[in-house]
């Protein structure tokens, strides 16, 4: 075999390394990844003007199961394209947890720069992703009054978002929904706005949204503010909601898809705006072991209109990890209606038929055992 000259060899080395910096550019990774949440949960109301309790076999009680899709492509210079693709389901029967989507909880793309991420498609709010970190419950269980009060607008269709890169270990994001309405760019629109820092011990976090209907009538407002305060053995945490929707414990709410898992069609926000709430909680935790860690709280809104409806919780839970995928988890709860109020625990995303809707102005007691594992 004849032997390449100097000449040569240098051409062929510079090929091999073209190629192999071509590669390393165009670097990429998928990973799949999954929740699965299934509990046994007891409840008891008055239901029908009957003393009425639930045993069941329930769904997504400390995190929502599902399953998904993320990757990234290394561009080189800082860039970068990412996507994620998320469905929810509920193990005890296999089933889609939203009939009209199968990617119901996210299904966006993006682009990575040093200046930041722009994505585009259905994406998280702001809020859903800020809210577990003002709640010893995650804003879940039958334990987060938090979350059984506040009811925060979860995730967006069609949504263009902006987030910037960390600085000083604080960031920005920004959020357009384009509302598809003819010869108008607010109707049927959501704006977001959110920033969240975190500072030695100290997480705060402050998000708004302003959502309106199809003429722009007609416009849902939200804002949500709190944080935590990590003490060394656990989290002291605060969490405050303000919101002009129509709460459940009135009419029904005016955000019509406040899950992301009704009707596409419809938009996001019904005719007749609703008065002001606010929901406050405070809860803290503490950790025995690693392992072992448990939890108290109480939360409680106040209605503004003239029906009066306020509600309050007191919680207790206890996490114990067997692993870093797999937490058994158990909460007892108390949930006080006034007036004509309605509202209900509700875990993270439980199905429908799961728990009790108590009757106007009734109390509820819950008590929940739950296993979650993650991949």
């Amino acid at each position: 075999m004849k032997k390449l000259n100097h000449k040569y060899k240098v051409v062929v080395m510079a090929a091999i390394g073209a190629v192999c910096a071509g590669q390393a550019h165009a670097q990429s990774s998928l990973t799949l990844y999954g929740i699965l949440d299934v509990f046994a949960g007891y409840q008891t109301a008055k239901v029908g003007g009957r003393n009425t309790s639930l045993a069941v076999l329930g769904n997504n009680g400390e995190l929502t199961s599902r399953w998904g899709l993320r990757g990234t492509e290394d561009l080189g210079g800082g860039y970068r394209t990412m996507f994620a693709l998320e469905s929810g389901f509920d193990p005890g029967t296999g089933k889609q947890q939203n009939s009209y989507r199968f990617f119901d909880r996210q299904a966006w793309v993006g682009v990575g720069a040093p200046w930041g991420e722009l994505r585009f498609g259905r994406q998280n709010s702001p809020m859903f992703v800020y809210s577990g970190n003002m709640d010893a419950f995650g804003a879940a269980t039958y334990g987060s009054g938090y979350n059984n009060f506040a009811n925060w607008q979860a995730r967006v269709d069609n949504d263009i978002s902006y987030i910037s890169p960390k600085l000083a270990n604080t960031q920005l994001e920004l959020h357009y929904s384009v509302g598809g309405q003819p010869g108008t760019l607010a109707g049927n629109a959501v704006y977001q706005a959110g920033l969240q820092t975190t500072q030695g011990p100290v997480y705060l976090a402050l998000a708004y949204l302003n959502a309106a209907n199809a003429t722009a009538s007609v416009r849902v407002q939200e804002i949500m503010a709190g944080g935590n305060v990590d003490y060394g053995l656990g989290k002291i945490y605060l969490g405050f909601f303000r919101a002009n929707d129509v709460i459940s414990a009135t009419t029904g709410n005016a955000l019509s898809n406040p899950a992301g898992k009704y009707d596409p069609t419809v938009g996001p926000v019904g005719n007749v705006a609703g008065n002001w709430h606010s929901t406050w909680s405070l809860s803290a935790d503490y950790r025995f072991t690693p392992f072992l860690s448990a939890g108290a709280g109480y939360a409680f809104i106040k209605d503004s209109s003239s029906l009066g409806n306020d509600a309050s919780q007191m919680s207790a839970i206890v996490n114990y990890d067997l692993s870093k995928a797999t937490r058994l988890y158990g909460v007892v709860s108390r949930l006080n209606n006034r007036n004509t109020a309605q509202f209900k625990m509700a875990g993270a995303s439980i199905t429908t038929g799961s728990f009790l809707t108590p009757d106007k102005g009734q109390s509820e007691t819950g008590v929940q055992v739950g296993i979650r594992h993650l991949f």
